[in-house]
């Protein structure tokens, strides 16, 4: 038992400290001495508890969507849109944050395509039932669909990322929304209703709020808050 919780603490030490790292620094700028030196382990224990850095940038970017999700369940009470808002917010704060941006355009530059494989893309297959289940299945998009609309996602996110002055975080995110629905051939009726319900619930969180810390350890589930 103690063995099990040593290493479940070296895990999250090694994430929090990539978290701090891929922010400060960037992902591409920090090497595996620099994750070894901050979270005091050797390369043996490091790729014991994740094959490659690549893993690390997948476990961080889910503590981001983690803590963003975090918050948008206490301004949304119905489920099937928390995750769609946390993206949102997701978005609105890689629109004002430079370290942000960077994490998330490197990235984009990094995995410009979805082919399906196990690689950075499919964090966007994966999280695809939390956003869109409860408005249309997975098994009715084909691979190609699929792949169309993460190309054309995180083109729009590039260009964010790079030119932030010239896009509304918001309006480009509900953008990519309803062109990913049109691509997936998702009927109308069925996504009318996420703008204004996402884009209220936008309105109801105060800026202070929607904040999580980009260098911290893992985001504590959050209680979910009712709202009128």
């Amino acid at each position: 038992m103690g063995h099990y919780e040593n290493g479940i603490f070296t895990r999250k030490e090694i994430i929090k400290v990539c978290k701090w790292l891929f922010y400060e620094q960037g992902y591409h700028e920090t090497s595996y001495s620099d994750i070894c030196r901050l979270a005091h382990v050797n390369r043996g224990t490091l790729y014991y508890h994740f094959s490659s850095k690549e893993d690390m940038r997948y476990e961080v970017q889910w503590e981001y969507i983690i803590g963003f999700k975090n918050i948008a369940q206490r301004y949304c009470i119905e489920p099937q849109y928390q995750y769609l808002l946390a993206m949102c917010i997701f978005w609105k704060k890689i629109h004002e944050d430079e370290k942000l941006r960077r994490f998330q355009l490197q990235i984009c530059m990094d995995y410009p395509v979805y082919t399906g494989k196990k690689d950075m893309t499919y964090f966007y297959y994966t999280i695809y039932e939390a956003m869109w289940g409860a408005f249309w299945e997975k098994k009715n998009i084909s691979q190609l669909a699929f792949s169309s609309a993460y190309g054309f996602v995180t083109g729009c996110l590039r260009m964010m990322c790079e030119y932030p002055e010239k896009y509304d975080p918001v309006d480009m995110f509900m953008h990519c929304v309803g062109s990913s629905a049109a691509i997936w051939g998702i009927p109308e009726e069925k996504i009318s209703k996420i703008w204004p319900h996402i884009r209220s619930c936008m309105e109801k969180i105060p800026e202070e709020e929607m904040y999580i810390n980009f260098v911290d350890g893992r985001e504590d589930e959050a209680p979910v808050k009712t709202t009128s």
